[in-house]
């Protein structure tokens, strides 16, 4: 099975390093919620060089600060978890929990529309950052990259039917990238 293959996959986390003597793994959790490891029946790992990856059944997940401990009908004891260390975690879209009204999830932002309150085009999202404080929108138009903090008090709108996002970012951002 390839990602390629398989567009109901996304990323959800890194396999940061095995976890004791039966095989489990710690997996940072990219949504920041290590709690999500509970929801997903089969995680999907894929090599640092993709070069490898495997579909593994979930046996049972806890959480340990903010880092899933994940163990894998596949795994069973420390020696197989040391291989799986920096590989990428993929889950099924559709095992992803449901969002609150002002949540939003990166891959249903990726190649929406962006627009100010007045209209004015910015372009379109191309891609998402994880930053300390909070997200950033990349958005790409008419030869110019735009940066916009993922907060509700500039993006004012999310319209997933028309693919589109409104935002009112703050005075003088939008020049800060010319």
């Amino acid at each position: 099975m390839s990602r390629a293959e398989e567009p109901d996959y996304i990323l959800v986390g890194r396999v940061v390093k095995p976890h004791g003597l039966k095989g489990e793994v710690k997996i940072i959790p990219f949504s920041g919620d290590p709690f999500n490891f509970s929801l997903f029946t089969d995680l999907l790992l894929v090599a640092p060089d993709n070069q490898d990856e495997a579909l593994y059944r979930v046996s049972h997940s806890r959480v340990q600060k903010k880092t899933a401990i994940v163990a894998l009908d596949e795994i069973q004891n420390r020696n197989e978890s040391e291989l799986l260390a920096g590989y990428e975690v993929w889950a099924r879209i559709d095992e992803l929990p449901d969002l609150a009204e002002d949540e939003y999830y990166w891959h249903d932002l990726k190649g929406m529309q962006v627009a100010l309150e007045n209209g004015r085009q910015l372009g379109v999202v191309t891609n998402l950052l994880a930053g300390g404080a909070h997200d950033i929108l990349v958005i790409t138009g008419k030869g110019r990259e735009y940066m916009i903090p993922a907060v509700n008090e500039f993006i004012i709108k999310i319209d997933y039917e028309a693919g589109k996002v409104v935002v009112d970012p703050p005075p003088g951002l939008l020049e800060i990238n010319n």
